[in-house]
C-alpha cells in the first residue's frame, strides 16, 4: 500500500528540515521531494531509481525493486515508513526508512537530515541469494534545485588540480558528464547554485567501493529532463544505461540532476546475518 507524508522537523517553532516523502509501486525506494534546509531549497526530488546485484559466478544479474510491495515490518518500523529522531555526538538528525526483503536479501533504505544541514542516504543490506561473493550497485539520483531553478554548476575536485577560477583544485563540469572516483587524488563533486552560491558537496562514502565492468561510473551529471526522471525504471539488471543521457548538454547555468553509484561487495564468507551499507555524504557550503 502506498504511504506518503510532510515532515517539518524538529518542529514547527524550529523548521529546521522541511520535506515530503512517499513510498509506492514505483520502485525508487522512499522518495524525498520540495526538501527545505532553513527555509531554503535543497532537492526538488531526491531517490533510488535502480538497484542493481552482480555475482561473481552465474547467478543473476537481478534488479531488486525497491517498493511498497517488499516492504516489511521491522524492530523500528511497524508501519512501512518511519521517522524518527536521535542525536549523536552532540548533533540532532532526522531519519526516515524502511525495510523489505527480497528474496533471502534483507534491505534497509534510510534517509539522515542532519540539524547542520548534512545528509546521509543510505542503503544497508544483509543475506545471500546465492552463496558466492556479489555486489549491490545502487543509484541515487539527486535533483538539486537549491534556493530555485536553474542557474546551476557542477564541478569535481582532485587535489592535484590547479585553479581555474573556482579554488584550487575545483573545476567546472561544464557539460553532460560521467566520472569514476579516484581516491589517489581525493576526487568529490558540487553542485552549486550560482546565484546565491549555496551548494552541497557530494563525497563518496567509506564503503561505497569502484566502478567495474558491469557497472562502469561511479556519477552522472546531467541537465533535468522530465522525461529522464524514469522513477524506478530506470535500466535494467544488465545495465544502468545512465550514459544513454548524456547528450553534450550545457550544465553551466542550467538546472543539474547529479547521479551517484555506491558499489556494495559482500563477502559470501562473511555469512548473510552481517549487515554492509553504502551512500555518499552531502554536506553544505556557503551561507545556509
Amino acid at each position: 500500500m502506498a504511504s506518503s507524508g510532510s515532515i517539518t522537523w524538529p518542529s514547527a517553532t524550529e523548521p529546521i528540515w522541511r520535506l515530503n516523502w512517499r513510498l509506492s509501486n514505483d520502485p525508487e525506494g522512499v522518495v524525498i521531494s520540495h526538501a527545505f534546509f532553513r527555509d531554503q531549497r535543497v532537492f526538488w526530488k531526491a531517490s533510488t531509481p535502480s538497484l542493481r546485484v552482480q555475482y561473481d559466478v552465474q547467478c543473476g544479474p537481478y534488479k531488486d525493486p525497491l517498493d511498497d510491495y517488499v516492504a516489511q515490518p521491522s524492530s523500528r518500523c511497524e508501519s512501512e515508513v518511519c521517522a524518527y529522531s536521535y542525536v549523536h555526538n552532540g548533533l540532532r538528525a532526522l531519519a526516515i526508512e524502511f525495510y523489505m526483503e527480497i528474496g533471502w536479501y534483507r534491505l534497509t533504505h534510510r534517509w539522515v537530515f542532519w540539524e547542520d544541514g548534512r545528509i546521509m542516504p543510505r542503503l544497508y543490506s544483509a543475506g545471500l541469494q546465492c552463496d558466492c561473493n556479489h555486489r549491490h550497485h545502487a543509484y541515487w539520483r539527486f535533483d538539486f534545485d537549491m534556493s530555485g531553478w536553474p542557474d546551476d554548476a557542477a564541478f569535481e575536485f582532485n587535489n592535484n588540480a590547479g585553479n581555474s577560477g573556482w579554488g584550487p583544485g575545483w573545476s567546472l563540469i561544464a557539460t553532460e558528464e560521467s566520472r569514476i572516483k579516484d581516491p589517489n587524488t581525493a576526487r568529490s563533486w558540487a553542485v552549486l547554485d550560482k546565484p546565491s552560491e549555496r551548494g552541497y558537496h557530494i563525497l563518496p562514502g567509506h564503503h561505497d567501493g569502484f566502478a567495474d565492468d558491469f557497472s562502469r561510473r561511479d556519477v552522472w551529471a546531467v541537465r533535468y529532463r522530465g522525461a529522464e526522471d524514469r522513477r524506478g525504471n530506470q535500466g535494467s539488471a544488465s545495465d544502468d544505461m545512465l550514459n544513454n543521457d548524456l547528450t553534450g548538454e550545457s550544465l553551466d547555468g542550467e538546472d543539474v540532476v547529479f547521479w551517484y553509484c555506491g558499489h556494495l561487495f559482500h563477502e559470501h564468507a562473511h555469512g548473510g546475518d552481517e549487515w554492509h551499507h553504502v551512500g555518499p555524504d552531502l554536506v553544505p557550503f556557503g551561507n545556509w
